[in-house]
């Protein structure tokens, strides 16, 4: 038949109270059952437990040292109990979020920062890949979830846009072209301009306007991140133009924001990887993000 949990639980009992009555109420069962599962336990290790002395009952050196191997055994019962309450409420868990790097340090930090609020013991990593990587990592599975630029047709990856937008053109203050309510290609012909990294797919279609219109810029600055562009075009390094989410940095007062044209449209998606489904963190972490986008809308 072999060990039961109940023996054990009943010798641990036992041990703890010193008699079979006070045992018996600890767990809720009769004196006889008690009785029972010790000797029974008895039966199965192959020696004595306790030595009877008047009402109460005394363990052998057998006992002691078996008492010592229950007890680390219900430790570890313990640290699984306490870790499957931890995981229920949220305090044992880990998401893991990969963004391009445009939104990686604007939206995405709004994100991971409201969420960290309401889950404060969540462990989160963020890695920044430009859009094409961010994929990989999704179908890799080495990312729970993804926010990127809309990602190639493929069954194992889902998504769905968040937001679009237009891009817009950042000037220093007090630029010369700060009172222009539209600012097209022509007039930054000639200017120190501040760019993302060649591996971002926007980049792309910003050189690609400037190409068509024959515009030559000053290419004299790249930056990895939005937040970054943005802090060197307050320093009055150059102009930019970028995707239309924005830090929200209230020093940076030294920025004018301005519509370009033409601009190209940005998409935002969230993505998944279709061949699992999301723990439950992540699926918190969605709702929030439906909700950010829901008002920011």
């Amino acid at each position: 038949m072999g060990i039961t949990y109940r023996q054990i639980d009943a010798f641990r009992a036992v041990m703890l109270t010193g008699t079979a009555t006070e045992a018996a109420r600890m767990l809720a069962i009769s004196q006889p059952a008690i009785s029972r599962l010790v000797a029974d336990l008895e039966a199965e290790v192959g020696f004595k437990l306790f030595d009877r002395v008047g009402r109460r009952v005394v363990p052998t050196a057998e006992a002691r040292l078996l008492i010592e191997e229950v007890r680390r055994a219900f430790v570890g019962l313990e640290r699984i109990r306490d870790a499957a309450q931890a995981i229920g409420s949220f305090r044992y868990s880990q998401l893991r979020i990969v963004a391009v790097p445009s939104v990686a340090s604007t939206v995405v930090m709004d994100l991971i920062g409201r969420f960290s609020q309401q889950y404060p013991d969540t462990f989160i990593s963020l890695e920044v890949q430009p859009s094409d990587s961010a994929v990989e990592w999704i179908i890799a599975q080495q990312s729970d979830l993804g926010i990127a630029s809309p990602p190639m047709q493929s069954p194992a990856i889902a998504s769905r846009i968040l937001k679009a937008g237009e891009a817009v053109c950042l000037l220093p203050a007090g630029h010369a072209l700060a009172d222009h309510h539209v600012i097209v290609p022509e007039l930054l012909a000639g200017e120190s301009f501040v760019s993302y990294l060649p591996d971002a797919m926007f980049r792309y279609a910003v050189d690609d306007i400037f190409r068509k219109a024959g515009v030559l810029r000053r290419q004299q600055y790249e930056a990895r991140t939005t937040d970054a562009i943005y802090a060197m075009v307050a320093k009055g390094l150059g102009v930019a133009i970028v995707v239309p989410f924005l830090p929200r940095f209230g020093e940076f007062n030294a920025v004018v924001v301005k519509q370009f044209r033409p601009a190209p449209i940005v998409e935002l998606s969230l993505m998944w990887s279709t061949d699992r489904s999301l723990s439950a963190i992540a699926e918190r972490f969605v709702r929030l993000i439906d909700s950010y986008f829901a008002i920011d809308k």
